[in-house]
């Protein structure tokens, strides 16, 4: 019964509103992918997306029972984040003497910030978890007895999560070298591992394509300790919430508390039982921050999530933690919900919602106006990258030429300045856009302002001319002090359809 309120729990606060929030960019390529046919899908996955395909493949079929909308793609986030919170329970059962301590497995697993933000994400990372979740419960079965079925479990399980995301080496690496060690004179692990390094092997040329597009390259450029520094917080508070720095270190106190219960206030079974845990994720992490240094982010240290919190539930769920343990749980869960309930009711701390964007835009030509072939440019101020609004405005493209004509229509977008825009983000919410004012007027020959609105967090100025005019792309609308910017004009757009500028 606990177990069951506690995935209820966990179950709410990933589906809770789960539409509300837009696409960002990374998730607009989950829907391109999904919306196209299976083969032309498997065809630009190389190109495009830098995860192997399990994901996609599950993601298309998905979205065609449940729908191509935010609701629909990201429910399929939420349902793998919420079938990992018994799973989790049932791995630290496992592994622990103590169903308490299960249950606070659990708990953490539920109440996670870090979990609930990316099961309400269209991307592979809460798939990722709950294969990682399920290897974790394999691994601990096939190292108290390692038949042929529980070390076939395990490879299926490490296969998957392998297929989902690149990124479960950091467990399956570290779990195959403790089974071998243990059970060095097992053939079924070792037919095991070589099911698991086939996997490996079949995944190696999509591996190599997708690293020449250097699509992940923009991490290995940023701060290497910058990205370290991000993942604790991350771990504990998730990337948004309010009274960040008061719940950040109250977090880290309850941790605390959590390792000086293990280390005096636990009997010896007990600690045994975590220094597994302990050591699967602790080598999982030096995996990634010395061979995967390159790539290293918070969201691909998930895999080692859940072994980090089996090693903190066995000291907050020693039988003779009682009233310190429970309340520090209880803290710990609470600051989670806390921390989604900031996003839930925050739309700066959400990922942008460019649908509402397109929604205001209109549709063009208008609608019962199918006489009017005339152009509009949309100028998209200091965030230079065509979707996901395109999503949203099928005949969106880039300009190419130096002028456009018939011109009847210019609208400026802008992400409207205000606290915590701006820095190096990248989990998606609005603090990875750039801010950009929107002036109460631009110079543009023969256009005159006819309407200026807000929309959540974006500006959006219209302005129209009284006869299609011909217009210069070197005269369309630069923000106060980005005079010095130029326009990214690649691609090309029809004269009839929306066209767009972005301001680099």
């Amino acid at each position: 019964m606990p177990l069951l309120l506690i995935t209820g729990l966990g179950a709410l606060l990933r589906f809770y509103a789960i539409g509300r929030q837009g696409f960002w960019y990374d998730e607009s390529y989950t829907a391109l992918l999904v919306g196209r046919g299976p083969g032309e899908m498997l065809r630009l996955i190389p190109q495009l997306e830098s995860t192997p395909p399990l994901y996609y493949c599950i993601a298309w079929v998905w979205a065609r029972i449940f729908g191509f909308g935010p609701a629909g793609l990201k429910s399929l986030s939420a349902v793998c984040g919420t079938l990992a919170i018994p799973v989790a329970y049932a791995a630290a059962r496992k592994l622990l003497p103590s169903q308490r301590a299960a249950l606070i497995v659990a708990a953490l697993t539920a109440c996670s910030p870090l979990l609930v933000w990316y099961s309400q994400e269209a991307r592979a990372y809460s798939m990722l978890v709950l294969f990682s979740a399920l290897t974790f419960l394999a691994f601990a079965h096939a190292l108290e007895r390692p038949r042929p079925m529980a070390a076939a479990l395990w490879a299926i399980a490490c296969s998957l999560a392998l297929l989902t995301h690149y990124y479960a080496a950091i467990v399956i690496v570290p779990q195959a070298v403790w089974l071998l060690y243990e059970h060095r004179h097992a053939r079924a692990i070792y037919a095991g591992i070589t099911g698991i390094a086939a996997v490996g092997a079949a995944l190696a040329p999509l591996v190599i394509a997708q690293t020449g597009t250097h699509s992940n390259s923009w991490i290995a450029h940023s701060s290497y300790l910058l990205r370290l520094r991000q993942v604790p917080p991350l771990f504990l508070i998730g990337p948004e919430t309010h009274l960040r720095a008061l719940l950040e270190l109250l977090a880290y106190a309850m941790v605390a508390v959590g390792i000086v219960l293990l280390i005096w206030r636990s009997r010896r079974r007990e600690r045994q039982g975590a220094l597994l845990p302990g050591g699967l994720a602790l080598a999982g992490f030096a995996l990634s921050a010395t061979v995967g240094h390159n790539t290293l982010l918070g969201r691909n240290l998930l895999p080692i999530w859940l072994p980090a919190a089996v090693f903190l539930a066995a000291g907050l769920g020693a039988a003779r933690a009682r009233l310190a343990g429970a309340g520090a749980s209880l803290v710990l869960c609470a600051i989670g919900i806390t921390a989604v309930i900031s996003v839930d009711t925050t739309f700066a701390f959400q990922r942008p919602n460019w649908q509402l964007v397109a929604r205001a835009l209109g549709r063009w030509p208008p609608a019962g106006d199918r006489s009017l072939r005339d152009a509009r440019i949309v100028v998209v101020q200091d965030n230079p990258e065509l979707m996901p609004l395109k999503l949203y405005v099928k005949d969106l493209r880039y300009i190419e030429q130096p002028a456009v004509r018939r011109v009847v229509e210019i609208d400026v977008v802008a992400v409207l300045p205000h606290r915590g825009l701006g820095g190096f983000c990248w989990w998606g919410s609005e603090c990875n856009l750039v801010p950009s004012r929107l002036n109460r007027r631009y110079r543009v020959p023969g256009f005159r302002v006819v309407s200026r609105r807000r929309v959540r967090e974006f500006g959006i100025l219209v302005m129209r001319a009284s006869t299609p005019t011909t217009v210069r792309v070197s005269k369309l609308p630069r923000p106060r002090g980005h005079e010095g910017r130029h326009f990214v004009t690649s691609g090309h757009g029809a004269v009839d359809d929306a066209q767009l500028v972005e301001q680099s």
